[in-house]
Formats: structure tokens, C-alpha cells, sequence
């Protein structure tokens, strides 16, 4: 008796939870739609399931609701910062998108079996390839860990470009903007697993800068180490 009380119970909570979760990509949809003018571009190169990792620039905290509406799997899983978990409202988004939340820049190694664990099972996995956020609204340079790591999975990786974003909600700002958001998806490629991480850094950096608009491409590597070291860059 007691056992099938608790199995009512899961069952319960378990489509409490797709309700909340329909409800809430609803919500996400007409907003994003209406005020941000939301379209998809390129979804003839999405792969009609998993396993695949999907390589994002980041540019906003926009970006979350914004792949979550467009998302076709029924078991994306992403990956992001664990700073990123405690935002509110942001936090509670990454949760019902199934977050793997990672720390000290991709060097979580519960966070990566985590990533591994959910492409093995068949998911797709998204996850931001620079490993923070833009300050400047350009992409930046891509982890090294994560090149590593797309490298050795042998899966389709998914190259994608969020662009608007950033001028939509840049970093500071407490509302969002009136501005169009568009989710660019390029075609699949692979990485052999012999492939070194500063060469896969290269090829992802490409592929996902080739879907950008020139203001969003990313500075010459002398440049970016300039602006890296300048005093008065913003701060985390």
C-alpha cells in the first residue's frame, strides 16, 4: 500500500512538473516572441536527436530563455557556470532545463561526468563554448577545456550563433530591451579525437563566429589580450 502511495506520489510530482514546464515555455514564448521578435535560423542543420553538443556564443543571460523556446529535444540538458544557478529567476530556468551547473570555468569534474553522462544516454547537450559571459558583446576566445573535451566525445557538434542578444540585455542592465533575437544554427561538424585543444579551439571558434554579425565577431588574439589586461575592464 505504502509502495503504491509512493509511486502515485512520483507520478504526481512528475507531470506537475512537465505542467509547469509546459506552462512556462509558453510564457517564455509569447514573450520572446512579441517583445523580441524570436526566429530561428538554420534549423535544417539540427540532427533529429541526440547525442550532440551544442556550442553557443554567449551573450546574454537572454540566451537561456531564448534556446529554451526554440529547442525541439525532449531531453536537452545545458550546461553553465554554478554562479549562473544562484541568479534568481535565471537559476530557476537553467533548473527546469534540466542545468548540469559547473564550476571554476569547466574544471568541475562532477560537472563533467555529468556532460559526458547525458551524451552517452543520448541527450543533447548546450553549453556556452567561451565558458562566461561577454562583457563587450564580442565573442570571446574558447575554452580550452571544453575544445578538449568536444574533441574527445565523438558526437555531432552543433555550432550556434545568438545574436541580439547582447544589445537586448548587456551586462548591467535590469530590463530587457526591444531588440530582435536571432538563433543562427550552422551545419554539424566533428572533431577527431586526436585533435589538440588549440586546434579544436580554433575550428569551434570559426564555426560559431561565422554565424555572427561583424560587431559580434571576436577581436585579433593581440587585441583581446590587450583589452584583457587594460585596467579598466569590467570585472566578474
Amino acid at each position: 500500500m505504502f509502495r503504491r502511495c509512493n509511486i502515485f506520489s512520483r507520478l504526481a510530482g512528475y507531470h506537475a512538473g512537465g505542467m509547469v514546464r509546459s506552462l512556462l515555455i509558453l510564457i517564455l514564448r509569447i514573450y520572446m516572441r512579441l517583445y523580441h521578435h524570436l526566429e530561428l535560423q538554420g534549423a535544417e542543420n539540427l540532427p533529429p536527436h541526440g547525442p550532440a553538443l551544442v556550442l553557443l556564443n554567449h551573450a546574454s543571460l537572454l540566451d537561456v530563455p531564448a534556446l529554451m523556446v526554440l529547442d525541439p529535444y525532449p531531453n536537452t540538458v545545458t550546461v553553465a557556470k554554478a554562479s549562473l544557478f544562484r541568479i534568481p529567476v535565471v537559476g530557476w530556468l537553467l533548473g527546469q532545463w534540466g542545468g548540469i551547473p559547473v564550476e571554476r570555468q569547466g574544471r568541475d569534474s562532477a560537472g563533467v561526468r555529468a556532460l559526458l553522462g547525458a551524451l552517452k544516454a543520448g541527450s543533447v547537450v548546450a553549453v556556452a563554448a567561451e565558458g562566461r559571459r561577454t562583457r563587450t558583446g564580442r565573442m570571446s576566445p574558447i575554452n580550452p577545456v571544453l575544445a578538449r573535451l568536444a574533441a574527445s566525445v565523438d558526437v555531432p557538434l552543433i555550432p550556434v550563433g545568438m545574436i541580439g542578444s547582447y544589445t537586448a540585455l548587456p551586462p548591467g542592465a535590469i530590463l530587457p530591451r526591444r531588440r530582435k533575437i536571432v538563433v543562427r544554427v550552422g551545419e554539424p561538424f566533428r572533431l577527431e579525437r586526436s585533435t589538440p585543444a588549440d586546434v579544436a579551439a580554433q575550428r569551434i571558434g570559426e564555426r560559431i563566429a561565422a554565424l555572427l554579425p561583424p560587431e559580434q565577431q571576436p577581436l585579433p588574439p593581440s587585441s583581446s589580450t590587450e583589452s584583457t589586461q587594460s585596467p579598466s575592464r569590467e570585472g566578474r
